[in-house]
């Protein structure tokens, strides 16, 4: 699993900081931002087999944004 706090280097050769780690559905995930661009953010799939994976799909997307925003609360 990946650590809140790492950076990574993606393949779009940009550097992303890891802001945020979770489970959904026994599958972990990322929300990622752009270290030079701060508007480029995305949500991953993490598998320690295939790697980082962005998701588009809004359902999943809008359930990791409701537990970003529930853990920010604390």
């Amino acid at each position: 699993m990946l650590n809140q706090g790492e950076i990574l280097t993606l393949n779009d050769n940009k550097k992303y900081s890891v802001v945020y780690t979770t489970e959904l559905n026994s599958k972990n995930y990322v929300y990622l931002i752009d270290q030079d661009d701060y508007t480029n953010t995305m949500f991953c799939e993490y598998d320690n087999n295939n790697g980082l994976e962005e998701v588009v799909e809004p359902e999943i997307v809008e359930q990791l944004l409701a537990k970003f925003k529930e853990s920010n609360q604390q």
